[in-house]
This record gives structure tokens, C-alpha cells and sequence, in this order.
């Protein structure tokens, strides 16, 4: 079974694909999707499946939403036109996970950006970017404080930082949105510090 981690806001495609299982001239006719709470077993396909279609031999099912610590347990199953059923496993972890660090004093202004190159679907472009910062001592939205600008030139998204209280860190979500639709987040972790 493959895992997958994705933040509450991000929306990207996955794949399954069925390539290794088909004979010569097999293709995958149809598909059903489930997607279970692993922790209370209800059906949350509303919650995380936004859309689903074949691409033989694939079937690319678009990921959405989700609430922060859950996972999600989603079975492909897929009948071929050769009447033979074939079945994947994916589970999802719902996480805001920090990959990325760096340190700054209260005056700093800094640039720093996001490369999306990695994520992007082929063809595919960052078509605007944001960014949520949070002060991770109460748990405050200081967006509005920290960030000064944010450029976009695909595949990156840049950020200019500046303030930020002594002693403080922050969370800073900086989110990609692709011309497909498709919403990509790096969360990366700002700690300001006064050096004399």
C-alpha cells in the first residue's frame, strides 16, 4: 500500500496505475473508488475525493481537503475490458508537515522562495501564490505583518519576510495554485531572534 502525505489545503492529482497487471491490449473499462475514516470507518469520499478519470492504464483521482492528524484509506478497484478485476491501495495522512527552516532578526528583510517544479503535473503552471503565516506561540493569523510581497514566476513562489517579535517563531504556509487548479503548500518554520 502506498502513502501519502498532504496538507488540509492542498488538491493534486494521484495515480494508479495498473500497467504491471495487463495483458497485451488490456485497458482498464471501469472504476470504482472508496475512500474510509481509518479511525471511525465512515465513507469520507466527499470530504478528499474531488473528481476521478481513466487514463488507461491509469486512473488519476484528484485529492482535496481533509482535517489535520486524520487518514483516510482510499481502494481503487478496476474492471478491464477483458473482464478482469484488478485492485490498488492508497493511504492518506492528513498533515501540515515543516520541511524547511531558517532563522532572522526582528529588521531583517529577507527573499526567500518555493520550488514547485517537482510537484507539477506535465504542462502544468504556478499560476499565483500566497502565503498564511502563523505566530506558533497563540496560534495568530500575522500574515498581514510578516509577509511584505509575494512574486510568482513558475515554477517558484517567492516571499519577502520582514518584522517578526524576538523570540518568536512562526509557521509560514506558502501555497502554489497551478493553472489547473491544483493547490500545492510548503510549510517552512521562521525563527526571529535579536543578535547583539
Amino acid at each position: 500500500m502506498e502513502n501519502i502525505i498532504k496538507s488540509p489545503i492542498e488538491k493534486f492529482p494521484v495515480q494508479f496505475n495498473f500497467s504491471t497487471d495487463f495483458l497485451e491490449g488490456e485497458i482498464v473499462s471501469y472504476e470504482a473508488l472508496t475512500c474510509i475514516n481509518s479511525a471511525t470507518g465512515v465513507d469520507s469520499s466527499a470530504s478528499i475525493i474531488d473528481s476521478s478519470a481513466i487514463d488507461s492504464p491509469d486512473v488519476s483521482v484528484v485529492l482535496k481537503g481533509g482535517t489535520e492528524g486524520d487518514e483516510h484509506t482510499i481502494q481503487c478497484v478496476i474492471t478491464s475490458n477483458l473482464g478482469n478485476i484488478y485492485q490498488r491501495d492508497l493511504l492518506l495522512r492528513i498533515a501540515t508537515v515543516v520541511t524547511d527552516s531558517f532563522n532572522k532578526q526582528p529588521a531583517d528583510r529577507l527573499l526567500f522562495d518555493v520550488n514547485y517544479s517537482r510537484r507539477l503535473e506535465g504542462g502544468d503552471a504556478i499560476a499565483s501564490g500566497a502565503v498564511l503565516v502563523t505566530k506558533e506561540s497563540d496560534g495568530t493569523d500575522v500574515s498581514a505583518t510578516i509577509v511584505a510581497l509575494i512574486e510568482t514566476i513558475t515554477p517558484r513562489v517567492g516571499v519577502h519576510v520582514a518584522a517578526g517579535s524576538d523570540g518568536e517563531t512562526y509557521l509560514l504556509g506558502v501555497r502554489g495554485t497551478t493553472a489547473a487548479g491544483y493547490v500545492y503548500e510548503k510549510n517552512v518554520r521562521m525563527s526571529v531572534q535579536e543578535i547583539p
